[in-house]
């Protein structure tokens, strides 16, 4: 939106008011006579808002991003004006500048807003506009307290809500007499401001969806008592007589502890009835080390209760104290929050631990899919790289989206450092740079190519691109490997594994480079830079051989990392798995490896979801499927034995069944650090839920940008049938297969007439024409050509 269209200005409370954890309340009434045909809100502030108009909510936002790049929402909020005296109110947020790890919520308090009045529906120009300013009144909200503490330090803080200073500010007829004048903090998009770009909003809004809890698993009445625990429950539908708690005794501490079945995501809503006012404290956890995060001060009368900021929890705990007379609980619903994905894929066969690990993977996307893609909703929220790229393959598996892979790719490239390396998390500026986290964002541009063929997407992001790749190369020895990967300030991740040395030339970083100089070769050409091409594809050549001479020992295997002193002692599956996915092992040594070393159980094992999508893709890649399909069934399955419904970010089979992730049982990394939340849903881990449809099934639609997909359909791990959906933007695509009685196996397949398509491994093929769609049909035996994407 060029600055030209707006008129409203960045305003906030007065500089005396300012702090952090600041909730801030602005309005601004208005007059109309008639009503307009069209009204049109952009809104957005700094961090978050909720706005209201003649006292109904609106909406909230805006989507998490760097102050660079401001995200705003539009709203048409016509039919919920009226003539006569109207009102405009907003809720902002501002965290302020206390410290937080992953450097998210950054910068000063300020929100924007404008309401454009149409006369017409297809008038160009507004008739009257309603603009932020120095004329709208502002306050500093009293409805909760800026003093409360932090939840931890990779996110926000606890709420206390005083419900008893509640005034009725939304709406048109409140007297806001008393209140301060805002100040302006900003032009519209004035390039000297903190805000100096602002871009409309890139995704749809959120689905929202009412949820109940599914089973009370505790209640303790601690001096107090409660009646009817069951009536907020889903199964009751509000039929019984409603919750009632007491804990009018001195001290006393009732409590109910309910369980959403999984993992959830948004804004719990409690209806209270409080006759006489009381206290209600709000627990929540993934697992049922439950964290106290949102306190209610009860006014006397009925009490409708959300908390401000978004909650990820499976467990809900309310505990209750200081109620003069018993308080009744008439509601309790989740407003669950997730990504709008418009199709669902599908995918089944004749073994249900693979089925049910299929439908984790996808609903831990689902959850960690919000305003962009989320390493876990819970603890900070955070768009990292990887866990994108990972995440993204779900969902061209799955969903047949591409609107949320774009918009995380491209603000990942909008926070682009000045020396060209991508921050491995995001979507504000920071300084978490992981080496190869820079080479994965390139992986999945590419791979969105592929599936997209967006080439406006690409001529976007190519002068970040070529970039990255200028700063690749100032990382290079003097024969071009990667060099001080594990200099100070940077986290040569890898795995989230003690176990691989991470020493200057770390040799996984030097083979994503590889893979990675490859992959803008390919690029080049896609842009119109065929010598480009060719001079990236001679470097990288160069710097394979450098790899393969420096970097293997003498068992044919590479090691973690070459120093000044040789080549490190350390040799890892990651590290050589790493060297075989990025193309850097001969097809003979990827073999010998993984028999010899992977396979025999020499290497230390892998404890983390995420470097699995790696190793997975590699031994259906090449002939050990069978194995890929035992670590799948081996590890996620041991994770649903005890009681995973979303993916953990870290796994290890090895501890005692009693155990789940949390920093006294293991599961993490961060093993006693109790600072340190863990994550019981972590997309990064959900790499099955794509390789099953794709190696299994055998619908691959990673080519579906130049409109081709690829049936390899693969009867692996006893398997006698399976079948599934997959969803493109072009249209479904449905396949099944299933074993013969000659102990050969028969492939069918409906995809849309316009797409092209190839069937390496199938014989006897059919394909007839049946209305907008093609059918096609083919057999094809257990064993397939071993194949390397």
């Amino acid at each position: 939106m060029a600055n030209k269209n707006w008129t409203a200005k960045w305003i906030w409370v007065r500089e005396q008011d300012r702090g952090n954890n600041q909730y801030v309340e602005a309005r601004k009434t208005f007059s109309l006579q008639t009503l307009p045909e069209r009204s049109i809100v952009r809104i957005t502030a700094n961090q978050e808002y909720k706005l209201f108009v003649n006292g109904a909510e609106v909406g909230r936002g805006p989507s998490p991003c760097d102050n660079g790049s401001q995200y705003f929402d539009t709203y048409d909020v016509a039919s919920r004006l009226k003539p006569g005296n109207n009102a405009i109110a907003i809720t902002a947020y501002n965290f302020g500048d206390d410290v937080i790890v992953t450097g998210q919520r950054q910068g000063p308090g300020g929100l924007l807003c404008q309401l454009d009045l149409y006369s017409g529906f297809e008038s160009a120009l507004p008739e009257r506009v309603l603009a932020s300013d120095a004329d709208w009144k502002c306050r500093v909200s009293p409805r909760w307290r800026s003093d409360s503490i932090r939840m931890h330090m990779w996110g926000g803080y606890r709420e206390i809500y005083l419900a008893n200073q509640e005034d009725g500010w939304e709406r048109p007829e409140y007297d806001d007499s008393a209140w301060s004048s805002a100040v302006v903090v900003a032009e519209a998009e004035d390039a000297a401001s903190t805000w100096p770009r602002l871009l409309a909003r890139e995704i749809p809004p959120l689905k929202e969806s009412l949820l109940r809890p599914l089973s009370l698993v505790g209640e303790q009445a601690y001096l107090g008592s409660i009646r009817n625990a069951d009536y907020v429950l889903e199964s009751m539908g509000g039929s019984a007589q409603p919750l009632a708690v007491d804990a009018s005794a001195p001290g006393s501490y009732p409590q109910l502890t309910y369980d959403y079945g999984r993992e959830v995501v948004g804004y719990p809503e409690l209806t209270i009835e409080a006759p006489e006012g009381g206290v209600v404290h709000l627990f929540y956890g993934e697992g049922l080390e439950m964290e106290l995060t949102d306190t209610f001060m009860l006014k006397k009368g009925e009490n409708r209760l959300q908390p401000f900021g978004r909650r990820a929890f499976r467990y809900l705990k309310l505990a209750f104290q200081a109620t003069p007379v018993p308080v009744t609980v008439t509601s309790l619903r989740m407003l669950f929050v997730h990504y709008p994905y418009q199709e669902n894929g599908s995918f089944a066969c004749s073994d249900d631990r693979l089925n049910r690990i299929w439908e984790v993977g996808k609903y831990t996307t689902v959850v960690n899919s919000q305003s962009h893609f989320e390493d876990c909703p819970h603890r900070e929220g955070a768009l990292w790289v990887a866990d994108a790229v990972v995440m993204a393959r779900v969902v061209y598996q799955t969903f047949g989206d591409k609107d949320i892979v774009r918009k995380s790719l491209l603000q990942s490239a909008r926070i682009q450092n000045e020396d060209g390396s991508i921050p491995g998390t995001g979507p504000e500026r920071n300084t978490f740079v992981l080496p190869d986290f820079c080479a994965h964002w390139l992986f999945g541009v590419k791979e969105y190519m592929e599936y997209s063929g967006d080439e406006e997407f690409l001529a976007e992001v190519w002068p970040s691109i070529l970039r990255l790749a200028d700063w690749f190369e100032l990382q290079e020895d003097d024969d071009g490997l990667f060099a001080k990967a594990d200099r100070e300030g940077w986290w040569c991740f890898i795995d989230w594994s003690d176990d691989i040395e991470r020493k200057d030339k770390v040799t996984a970083v030097s083979c994503y480079y590889y893979k990675m100089l490859k992959s803008v070769s390919e690029l080049a050409i896609c842009m119109g830079e065929p010598e480009r091409a060719e001079r990236l594809e001679r470097k990288a050549t160069a710097l394979r051989a450098a790899i393969r001479g420096r970097m293997r020992t003498r068992d044919g295997v590479f090691a973690d990392c070459l120093t000044g002193n040789g080549l490190s002692d350390s040799i890892t599956a990651q590290t050589n798995f790493a060297a075989i996915w990025s193309g850097v092992m001969e097809t003979e040594e990827a073999e010998r490896f993984i028999r010899s070393y992977y396979l025999a159980s020499k290497l230390p094992p892998i404890k983390g979801a995420f470097f699995y999508h790696i190793v997975l893709e590699t031994l259906f890649a090449y002939p050990f499927s069978e194995e890929a399909i035992d670590e799948i069934r081996a590890f996620w399955g041991s994770m649903l034995d005890r009681g995973a419904t979303t993916w953990w970010e870290t796994f290890d089979p090895t501890l005692p069944a009693s155990t789940v992730p949390s920093p006294y049982m293991g599961h993490t990394p961060t093993y006693m650090q109790a600072a340190i939340p863990v994550s019981f849903s972590h997309g990064w881990g959900a790499s099955p839920t794509y390789l099953l449809t794709r190696e299994v099934l055998g619908v691959d639609v990673s080519n579906l940008g130049a409109g081709r997909i690829d049936f390899r359909p693969s009867a692996v791990g006893e398997l006698t049938w399976a079948r599934g959906i997959v969803p493109t933007p072009i249209g479904e695509i449905e396949a099944a297969w299933a074993r013969k009685d000659d102990g050969s196996y028969e492939f069918e397949a409906t995809l849309p007439i316009d797409l092209q398509w190839t069937g390496e491994g199938l014989l006897d093929i059919q394909a007839v024409q049946e209305g907008e769609n093609r059918k096609i049909k083919g057999t094809f035996e257990a064993q397939r050509k071993m194949l390397l994407h």
